[in-house]
């Protein structure tokens, strides 16, 4: 989709002192952003003055703690458009009603503290604070798991090549879809390509001192992807059908996020294969990606087997880990891209 590419200088990160406080930016204000109506990027004063609103964020976890495994794990490939690795830190852009808001986050290395900031109509901050501590896993508590993994030869290697990594988690439900549906039964390149057409069909990019993000749609305008805009991106006719109903049932509220939240992830996972186009892999993908069920560990997924029986020479560690299963897919997953 043709649209006008929207630049925002976010400039250096934020003081600790600066945690929660949001600014105006005389700067900013005279800089164009848009906001979309019918497909078309506007601008009108009021929304430009929203749009200059800047607030730094500082979100505290603890050790150990790496922003670039945790975010590659979310993003999956360098080439993702819309969670962008980029110099050292973690560049998105999000969907609001007034407007995109751009973040950029980054680490306080070696410390276990991360600092945002977000430019654009951003509005309350609780809610953006909760979004990236949910995205990051900074209150998940992985001491079990590591415990556990150091006690098992064939995988203490690996751990102690990938500590301070935590569980992501996608941005929303209907997103979850979106980037999970694509990826079956191709390679992972491929599906980062139809990722990228997907999110360039809805909105020109955002541009975060100097680097290139898409903000995702939200799930009404997913949900009216036309055939033409959804070929376009590589999506066969199943796969289409699939994405478009998850989020129609999403956007109408028959399939909400909080009720499937509180079943258990057996339940979780049997209820999601209800949805066309959603198989067991699918499913339980969303399960540990979108909803954090670390419990499980999604079937059938031929890398994951090959790691497996490269990394376990025999031994069922899957079954070892329990309850960390989801957790021994990321080290398999990070085996693979980094060559570990």
């Amino acid at each position: 989709m043709a649209g006008r590419r929207i630049s925002w200088g976010v400039g250096d990160s934020p003081n600790p002192a600066d945690v929660g406080h949001a600014d105006e930016g005389s700067r900013a204000a005279s800089r164009e952003a848009a906001r979309y109506q019918g497909g078309v990027a506007r601008r009108d004063d009021r929304t430009a003055a929203r749009a200059a609103r800047r607030a730094h964020l500082v979100l505290g976890t603890h050790a150990p703690f790496r922003l670039d495994l945790t975010v590659l794990v979310l993003q999956r490939l360098f080439g993702n458009p819309i969670d962008v690795w980029e110099r050292g830190r973690w560049v998105r852009a999000f969907e609001t009603p007034d407007g995109p808001v751009a973040c950029e986050v980054t680490q306080v290395a070696p410390r276990p503290e991360i600092r945002a900031v977000l430019t654009g109509p951003a509005g309350d901050l609780a809610p953006w604070r909760d979004r990236l501590r949910r995205m990051l896993g900074l209150d998940v508590d992985l001491a079990p798991f590591h415990a556990r993994a150091r006690r098992l030869p064939a995988l203490a290697p690996l751990e102690r090549r990938i500590r301070g990594v935590r569980p992501p988690r996608f941005a929303a439900l209907h997103e979850a879809f979106a980037a999970v549906i694509p990826f079956q039964q191709v390679s992972l390149a491929s599906g980062i390509a139809m990722l990228r057409r997907l999110a360039a069909s809805f909105a020109p990019p955002v541009v975060v001192s100097g680097t290139t993000v898409y903000p995702f749609p939200d799930a009404t305008r997913l949900a009216g992807a036309s055939d033409a805009v959804l070929r376009a991106a590589g999506f066969s006719a199943a796969k289409a059908t699939a994405l478009r109903s998850a989020a129609r049932a999403i956007a109408d509220g028959s399939l909400r996020d909080a009720e499937l939240a509180a079943l258990p992830s057996g339940a979780l996972v049997e209820r999601l294969t209800e949805l066309p186009g959603i198989g067991p892999w699918s499913a339980s993908l969303l399960a540990l990606r979108y909803f954090g069920r670390l419990d499980v560990f999604p079937p059938g997924d031929a890398a994951a087997v090959k790691a497996l029986v490269e990394v376990g020479r025999g031994e069922d560690l899957v079954e070892r880990l329990g309850p960390w299963r989801g957790m021994l897919y990321y080290c398999l997953f990070l085996r693979r891209i980094l060559g570990a």
